[in-house]
């Protein structure tokens, strides 16, 4: 078979529809605020949640490619349907029950109070997502034609921005707290962009074939110098604006919310033009990643489940979810996901690691036993921070790199040498 050569051309512009894929609006929010709560510990906080957002993309797509983008494949040394099960469970969190509700509130926190603070936010989520359930039952083409021009919009508006805020005199940032690189890597889970490439992989591969890529090894490469270009991008953006929000304690309060302080950010840096502008790209932006989100949930219920309901019975599901839950605003929303995320991704990225690491011939018992031993801790993580505390979460707590968030990490390693020994002694 003829192979082909990616192109600078090819390379970029598959790098910037990748960044395109991965950048919601709802990612503007939580930069700033990070930086505000570092302070002088801002580029630690910074470099944890790229480590966690950026790279674990990255991580994702390697591994799924690897797999064919097949979520059964990916899970299959753990269960015959648990890669299925996994690849239902992402997308209904950052579908219908996280993400879909947050572009909803998002979009109504940034594009409507700022300019009519009386504004019934029941009545904004209601028009919101009949608007989302029109395009997404209807298929319109419209909403992929107006994406297009959205993103590089947005692009060119947040690099003015930083460009601004870091031309503006410096200011003497706040004293930093302790584990800003762990706090950072945690609050890289809120983007939930790292659990995308479980169901997205399929789509990007897609996307390369129709490029003339056929081969596993034609697609690997694509998939890492796109991949290399679009976490560059997010990484740049995200250190940017997590600096921006380290800058803004001088002229915001630190109690403020996440989506008035990227507002603030704008106001003050770009003027009340800047703010109505990006107000608007960020309310369109929030539209086409509902629109995307509900109809990739829809498809993958639909299919998954042997069609036992239709596609359009799945919108109507998740519409109506994301309706409820977008009424709870922003901060509610992403409070309530931090259990759940503290929970799924060490899952997640464990999966990923595997992957990556068997040549085809790793015992499932390895599989399982890591899966499991990690499972366990994330649970323990989830439970403290729901405030249940007793003599399971104490014992993981006292796990080497507990206090950074990373015990996980740590019975990864152990788990996954231990699972090795029982491996090879079984084989005896």
């Amino acid at each position: 078979m003829k192979k082909h050569k990616l192109d600078i051309k090819q390379v970029i512009i598959s790098g910037f529809a990748l960044f395109a894929i991965f950048f919601g609006a709802g990612n503007l929010i939580i930069p700033p605020y990070l930086g505000l709560n570092s302070g002088q510990g801002w580029f630690l906080a910074s470099l944890g949640f790229n480590l966690s957002d950026s790279f674990l993309i990255l991580l994702g797509i390697l591994a799924m490619s690897k797999r064919g983008a097949d979520p059964r494949k990916f899970g299959e040394k753990i269960g015959t349907n648990f890669g299925i099960i996994l690849n239902l469970i992402c997308i209904t969190l950052v579908g219908p029950l996280l993400s879909i509700p947050r572009t909803g509130a998002t979009t109504f926190e940034v594009a409507i109070v700022p300019f009519i603070p009386d504004f019934n936010n029941v009545l904004f989520s209601l028009i919101f997502f009949i608007l989302v359930y029109i395009i997404t039952i209807n298929g319109s083409k419209v909403i992929d034609r107006v994406g297009k021009y959205l993103t590089p919009i947005l692009l060119i508006i947040l690099v003015v921005l930083i460009i601004a805020g870091i031309s503006a005199p410096s200011v003497n940032l706040a004293t930093s707290q302790n584990n800003r690189l762990s706090d950072g890597f945690i609050e890289g889970y809120q983007t939930m962009d790292s659990l995308g490439p479980v169901f997205l992989t399929v789509v990007i591969l897609e996307d390369f074939r129709n490029k003339g890529f056929r081969s596993d090894d034609e697609l690997k490469k694509a998939s890492i110098y796109a991949g290399i270009i679009a976490v560059l991008g997010l990484a740049i953006v995200y250190t940017g604006l997590s600096y921006l929000g380290a800058k803004s304690s001088s002229f915001v309060d630190p109690s403020i919310s996440r989506t008035s302080l990227l507002l603030s950010l704008t106001k003050n840096y770009l003027g009340k033009m800047g703010q109505i502008a990006l107000s608007l790209v960020v309310g369109f932006a929030c539209i086409t990643t509902a629109v995307g989100l509900l109809s990739a949930f829809a498809s993958s219920f639909s299919k998954n489940l042997g069609y036992k309901f239709t596609y359009e019975f799945y919108v109507r599901l998740g519409v109506t979810i994301g309706f409820v839950l977008s009424i709870l605003g922003v901060e509610k929303i992403m409070e309530i996901s931090i259990p759940i995320l503290l929970f799924i991704y060490p899952i997640v990225i464990s999966l990923y690691l595997l992957n990556l690491i068997d040549n085809e011939n790793m015992d499932p018992l390895i599989y399982k036993i890591v899966i499991c031993a990690v499972a366990l801790v994330s649970m323990a993580d989830s439970l403290k921070v729901l405030h249940i505390d007793n003599f399971y979460t104490n014992m993981v707590g006292k796990l080497p790199l507990a206090s950074y968030g990373f015990a996980f990490v740590f019975i990864f390693i152990i788990s996954f040498i231990l699972a090795n020994i029982i491996s090879k002694l079984k084989s005896y």
